[in-house]
C-alpha cells in the first residue's frame, strides 16, 4: 500500500501509516499529497498534517487556505505548517488556532501552543495579551507556550529535557521573578504579571 493509498482510507491507523510513509519520503511526496486533497471524500486532515510535517515551501498555499477550513485540526495543521517553513504569517496563524485540535489527555497542548513555544522572544508581545484574554482555557495555552519559550531559553529541549536539574531550578525561579504569571488567577494579579513581563522584554534579547 502507497502513502497515499494509506491516507485515503478511513481507519486512522491507516492514515497515521500514510503520514508517516509521506513523510519520509519528504519534499517530493508533495505533488501525490495535493493531488489528493483535490480528491472528493477524502480526509483533509491527515493530510495537511503529513504535509506540516514534510515542512517545505511547496505546500505554502494550501496551508494559507487552509486556515479557514471547518476542520479544527485542518487549521492546527496548517498554521504548524507555516511555522514549520518559517513563513512571515505563521505567528499570526498560530495565534488564530491557538484553542484548535487540543491534546484530550492534555488540555494545555495543542498544535499551535507547541509551535509558538518554538518561536521564541517574537512570540511573547501577542502572548502578552492571550494572557490577559477573558476565556480561562486561551489563557491557560498562552501561558503554556510561554513557558515553553522560556524553557527553551534555558536549555530545554523536546525528548531530552533540561541540560540538568540547576537550569531547571533558574528556569522556574525565573519565572517567579517575571511575576509568578498564573492563568487562574484574579484579573489585578494576572495584569501585574503580564506588566512585570513587558518591562522584562523590554531589557531582553534572544
Amino acid at each position: 500500500m502507497t502513502a497515499l493509498d494509506a491516507l485515503r482510507s478511513d481507519d486512522v491507523l491507516t492514515q497515521n501509516e500514510g503520514v508517516a510513509a509521506a513523510t519520509r519520503i519528504g519534499a517530493a511526496a508533495i505533488p501525490g499529497l495535493l493531488s489528493l486533497l483535490a480528491e472528493h471524500g477524502v480526509n483533509r486532515a491527515p493530510v495537511v498534517y503529513a504535509l506540516a510535517r514534510i515542512g517545505d515551501a511547496g505546500a505554502e498555499h494550501v496551508f494559507l487556505t487552509s486556515l479557514h477550513d471547518d476542520d479544527e485540526h485542518v487549521r492546527a495543521y496548517a498554521a504548524t505548517g507555516l511555522a514549520r517553513i518559517g513563513h512571515r504569517e505563521a505567528l499570526s496563524a498560530c495565534l488564530l488556532t491557538l484553542n484548535d485540535a487540543a491534546d484530550q489527555l492534555h488540555v494545555d497542548s495543542t498544535p499551535s501552543v507547541d509551535a509558538l513555544g518554538m518561536m521564541g522572544l517574537r512570540a511573547v508581545p501577542p502572548l502578552l495579551e492571550v494572557l490577559m484574554d477573558d476565556d480561562e482555557t486561551s489563557r491557560l495555552r498562552g501561558q503554556r507556550a510561554l513557558e515553553m519559550i522560556m524553557m527553551r531559553r534555558h536549555g530545554f529541549r523536546s525528548g531530552k529535557g533540561f541540560p540538568s536539574t540547576e537550569t531547571a531550578e533558574r528556569m522556574r525561579a525565573e519565572w517567579k521573578t517575571i511575576g509568578d504569571y498564573d492563568f487562574a488567577a484574579d484579573a489585578q494579579r494576572r495584569a501585574d504579571a503580564v506588566a512585570q513581563w513587558r518591562r522584562w522584554l523590554a531589557n531582553t534579547t534572544e
